[in-house]
C-alpha cells in the first residue's frame, strides 16, 4: 500500500500562519532544519511534521477532539467527507485516527486497504482485541481502524450484551486516546446502538446534508436522535452542519440553504464551509487517492481545504496574528 503524501507548499502554509511570506517559510524551514519534498511537476511540499513544529513554534495548538459524522440518509457523502477530512487533516501536522463503523467499509477502501481479514470493532467489542492490534498505518499522521462485513452483527452482539453504551468507545479508546489529535469517526446512516455509543463519545457530531428534500428530512431526524442521546444520557457535546454537494446551478440548492439559514435554533451550528459539486471527488475516491493527489486543482480541493482547517482551528487562530 502506497502511502498518502502530503502536499501543503510553501504558499498554503504562508497564508495559514498568517503575518508571514513564502520567503519568511523557507526561512523558518532552514532554521528548523525541515526538508522540503519536490514533486514530479517540480512542486516544493513540506512533510506534515514540518508543518506541524512550524505551527507548534507559532503558538498554534492542535485540538483533542473526537468527531463522528453521522445522518440517518445514505448518499450524503459523509464517508467521502471523513476520508478527505483525515486526510487533509493530517496534511496539517494534526496526528489522525479514522475509524469505519460502516458495515460497507467505504472508509476503508477509500484507503485503499483489503480489511477483509483484519480485526475490525466487532472483534474489540466481542473477541475482546486490543485496540492497538486493529490499527493500520495509512501515512505518517494519519491511522485507520478498518471494517468490514462482521461488523454486521456489531449491534446485535451489543443488543445482547450489558454494555453501557456511554462509555463503550471512550473506554476502548482510552489506551490511544493521548496518540491522536483527531479522531473521525464514519457512522453507518442508521439509528441504532453503535450509533449512540459514538454519540456519546463525541465532542462534536458533524452532520453532512445536501440541498435535497430527502436529507433535509435526515437531518430532522438526525437532530432528533441527537436532542434524544444528550438528554437520556446527561451529555454535553456539540454538533455542526456541513452543506455537501452543493450546485450553485441548481436553484432548489439555493432555496433549501436559505431556508435552513432562517431556522434560528440552527444558524450557528452551520459550518462556514460549502463543498460543491465535483466530479473529481468521486474520481480521487474511486482511485483510493485525496482530491490533493490529483494533477489539477479542482474546486473541492478548495473547499475541503477550508474544511480541514476549520476544523483544527486554523482559520480562527490565524485571525489573532499579528499581520
Amino acid at each position: 500500500m502506497e502511502e498518502f503524501k502530503p502536499t501543503i507548499t510553501a504558499l498554503e502554509l504562508a497564508d495559514c500562519l498568517g503575518g508571514i511570506t513564502v520567503q519568511g517559510v523557507y526561512k523558518a524551514l532552514k532554521t528548523h532544519s525541515i526538508p522540503t519534498h519536490t514533486t514530479n511537476s517540480r512542486k516544493k511540499i513540506i512533510p506534515s511534521h514540518g508543518i506541524r513544529k512550524l505551527f507548534e513554534e507559532r503558538g498554534f495548538q492542535y485540538p483533542k477532539s473526537i468527531l463522528s459524522f453521522q445522518i440517518v440518509k445514505g448518499g450524503v457523502g459523509k464517508t467521502s467527507l471523513s476520508f478527505c477530512l483525515a486526510t487533509r487533516a493530517s496534511h496539517y501536522g494534526a496526528r489522525v485516527l479514522a475509524i469505519d463503523l460502516d458495515q460497507q467499509g467505504n472508509l476503508t477502501r477509500s484507503f485503499n486497504i483489503e480489511a477483509r481479514d483484519k480485526p475490525v470493532w466487532l472483534n474489540l467489542f466481542r473477541d475482546k482485541v486490543p485496540v492497538e492490534s486493529a490499527i493500520i498505518r495509512v501515512e505518517e499522521n494519519l491511522h485507520l481502524i478498518p471494517s468490514n462485513l462482521n461488523n454486521s452483527r456489531l449491534d446485535t452482539e451489543l443488543t445482547h450484551s450489558s454494555t453501557n453504551l456511554k462509555d463503550l468507545v471512550k473506554d476502548t479508546l482510552s489506551s490511544i486516546r493521548d496518540n491522536y489529535d483527531l479522531i473521525i469517526i464514519d457512522c453507518p446512516p442508521a439509528i441504532n446502538k453503535i450509533n449512540t455509543a459514538v454519540t456519546c463519545a463525541s465532542d462534536i457530531v458533524i452532520v453532512p446534508i445536501n440541498p435535497d428534500p430527502y436529507a433535509m428530512d435526515g437531518l430532522d431526524f438526525t437532530l432528533s436522535e441527537i436532542t434524544r442521546v444528550k438528554k437520556e444520557y446527561k451529555l454535553a457535546f456539540d454538533y455542526r452542519i456541513v452543506w455537501n454537494k452543493y450546485d450553485a446551478r441548481e436553484r432548489l440548492g439555493a432555496v433549501y440553504m436559505h431556508e435552513l439559514t432562517k431556522r434560528s435554533d440552527l444558524l450557528n451550528k452551520i459550518l462556514p464551509v460549502v463543498c460543491r459539486v465535483d466530479v473529481s471527488m468521486k474520481n480521487a475516491v474511486f482511485n483510493s487517492k485525496s482530491v490533493f493527489e490529483l494533477p489539477k486543482k479542482a474546486p473541492i480541493r478548495e473547499d475541503i481545504d477550508q474544511f480541514a482547517k476549520e476544523i483544527l482551528g486554523i482559520n480562527s487562530w490565524k485571525e489573532t496574528q499579528p499581520s
